[in-house]
């Protein structure tokens, strides 16, 4: 695998190996069998522009055969803003990317129950949340819904809305502490939670209990790609890594999918990346981009990806 800055343009489509060519010796068929197969292409990360639909740098056809989702139902893709974090399932289509199934992935949706003193930090669902800049307007006990990638127990926001449903939601994935199921720090009860395994991904309805900060699942979506663009053949995610005692010692936060044991991630232990790479029944990242923190210059280094 190697590890950049990209200077020019190239296509994730091509896993960007234009800029950066792979170097990466593939899992053994047993472990190709455990988590996935071939065909699709999943991409995790935020939208980047939406005239054409832009997500983390990748360019995607959207059209009547595209479903769109989010925890609570459908959701109308006119309603698609910049910062809206997503998972997408596409497919190759005339040499370009259709999005078969474009799912808004909020990492929390609940009640707002801290705002700190320069107003870039909240709490929702006990969870912290890092906010760009100040938002204006908000308060304690507003309800909203938290687009962005996960940072260990942190949500980095790329953008905050006003909720539409009086549910909770918690999506990420899934630690286990004793007998019970855990995102991102909250604890989860129901027993639609108990089947849920270790470094998979878990979108979770129901209530949050500030006082035991306690998650009551009322509804839970495993799996984070459901087949719509096909099995899953590459993965392109934004996010950021964190120490897993598994080999290769790291994982994305909040994805769900476990890498191939023989990479090398530490330069990127720190930043925020991009990296997209075959599935096959690990995330066998070919290329990984480091990425600025602040949002104007992300966004314009992923728009040239295009």
């Amino acid at each position: 695998m190697r590890i950049g800055n990209v200077t020019r343009r190239a296509a994730i489509l091509g896993g960007l190996s234009a800029v950066l060519v792979p170097s990466v010796a593939w899992p053994r068929g047993d472990e190709r069998d455990a988590e996935g197969g071939i065909g699709g292409t999943g991409i995790v990360g935020v939208v980047t522009d939406t005239g054409p639909l832009l997500v983390s740098g990748t360019a995607l056809v959207v059209n009547g055969r595209t479903a769109f989702t989010d925890g609570f139902g459908a959701f109308s893709g006119g309603n698609l803003r910049q910062g809206h974090s997503l998972t997408v399932e596409a497919q190759p289509s005339g040499g370009r990317l259709a999005a078969r199934r474009v799912h808004v992935t909020y990492p929390l949706v609940g009640k707002i129950s801290a705002i700190s003193s320069d107003g870039r930090r909240i709490r929702v669902n006990g969870v912290d949340v890092l906010l760009e800049r100040r938002l204006r307007g908000l308060r304690r006990g507003d309800r909203v819904a938290v687009s962005g990638i996960w940072r260990g127990t942190t949500v980095v926001a790329s953008r905050v809305d006003p909720s539409r449903s009086p549910l909770d939601l918690v999506s990420g994935d899934v630690t286990r502490q004793r007998a019970s199921a855990v995102v991102g720090g909250v604890t989860l009860r129901g027993a639609s939670t108990a089947r849920l395994l270790r470094r998979t991904f878990a979108e979770v309805v129901g209530t949050y209990d500030a006082e035991t900060n306690r998650f009551q699942a009322r509804s839970t979506q495993a799996d984070r790609i459901k087949g719509a663009a096909g099995p899953l053949a590459r993965l392109v995610v934004e996010g950021y890594l964190q120490t897993d005692n598994r080999a290769p010692g790291y994982r994305i936060s909040g994805l769900g999918h476990s890498f191939a044991r023989n990479l090398d991630l530490s330069r990127l232990a720190q930043n925020r990346a991009l990296f997209a790479g075959e599935y096959t029944g690990r995330f066998a990242v070919e290329t990984a981009v480091a990425l600025p923190e602040a949002q104007q210059a992300r966004y314009r280094l992923l728009r040239s990806l295009r």
